[in-house]
């Protein structure tokens, strides 16, 4: 079934009763990068998240059977450490995963709250705290290897997807855009060799969410009530989960192109405040930053060369245009105020 495709009403409450469910409501929610999702309300005054997985060809946004089943184990084990997360409900078969016309869903409980204040320097500091928490707690999550489909940051191909590698879709893209391909190639190899040097290829494996901003963290009272959207979670560093959360919460009103070095100040802080990061790893924040606006640069790049569409393009041109530029200006600043916050997380 395409992704575009709208889903009859009759078909959802039918895959609904998969799970015993009777909706009394369903309502589409406009959220979500990659799935599709909507609410729907039942008796008791029961609410559920009803997720369809995204089929597409490229690996970064498809999920497989075995991905999924990935990120419910991930979920179930949060919820043992008491974590507010919504874990996978069972069908009646006891499988977490229904499967129509090769199209894969999952329910979840509907969790209340409502992301923090945008730009927050307090809360940006309580995220920092709460991911370096969520990386301790998840260190004991047994799986057999990496989630298939997914993998550290440097490893674009897998973002790019199959069948081919980064440097011969860069190269296709090229045909077209040369600047731009060029301007991408010219950062991903310039950052393979910061990497490199800096030793991340050695540093262990660990649990990381990889979407832990704003709109996944939802507060109630002052208080955590849900930490949602395990979608993109997989094993790599612990810092390239932090880089992420950088790339995704710390970006600056109003053009939202450049870091906010005060903004990465008070996430670091606030996660050395609860796990001390070495030197190694806090020299490589910022590099896996940068690693971070390559690889979606990378994803937006594959699914320009599949669809023509440009407004993908369009995201394209900023990032090569603003973002990267932005990134430069800002670079030094940016790992100065990782230094301070090295200093201030530890004094507490």
């Amino acid at each position: 079934m395409p992704e575009g495709r709208r889903e009859v009403p009759g078909r959802l409450e039918q895959l609904l009763g998969e799970f015993g469910v009777v909706a009394s409501a369903i309502r589409d929610v406009r959220s979500g990068r990659v799935n599709r999702h909507w609410r729907i309300d039942a008796a008791g005054g029961r609410s559920y998240a009803l997720r369809r997985y995204a089929s597409q060809p490229h690996a970064w946004r498809s999920r497989s059977r075995d991905a999924i089943a990935f990120e419910h184990a991930a979920l179930r084990h949060a919820a043992s450490k008491g974590w507010p997360v919504a874990e996978a409900i069972e069908a009646t078969d006891g499988e977490t995963v229904v499967d129509r016309d090769g199209e894969l869903y999952a329910l979840f409980p509907w969790r209340e709250g409502r992301p923090a204040p945008s730009h927050s320097k307090r809360y940006l500091r309580i995220k920092g705290r709460l991911l370096a928490r969520l990386h301790r707690d998840m260190a004991g999550f047994d799986r057999d290897g990496q989630r298939p489909g997914l993998a550290r940051m440097w490893e674009l191909d897998y973002y790019m997807g199959s069948p081919r590698p980064f440097n011969d879709t860069l190269r296709e893209f090229g045909e077209f855009h040369r600047e731009a391909a060029w301007t991408v190639r010219a950062q991903r190899y310039r950052n393979l060799r910061e990497l490199s040097r800096l030793g991340y290829g050695e540093l262990p494996d660990t649990f990381g969410h990889f979407d832990f901003h704003h709109d996944n963290l939802l507060f109630s009272n002052g208080e955590l009530s849900g930490l949602i959207d395990f979608d993109s979670a997989h094993l790599d560093a612990r810092v390239a989960d932090i880089a992420t959360s950088v790339a995704l919460d710390c970006i600056e009103p109003p053009t939202y192109n450049a870091i906010d070095p005060a903004a990465i100040r008070a996430f670091v802080a606030g996660y050395v405040e609860a796990s001390p990061l070495s030197e190694q790893e806090l020299k490589l924040i910022v590099p896996l930053v940068r690693s971070w606006i390559v690889a979606a640069a990378a994803g937006r790049i594959a699914q320009w060369l599949e669809a023509r569409d440009d407004k993908i393009l369009v995201k394209i041109r900023r990032t090569v245009e603003f973002r990267i530029p932005a990134f430069e200006q800002r670079r030094a600043a940016m790992e100065q105020a990782v230094t301070e916050a090295a200093v201030e997380g530890a004094r507490i």
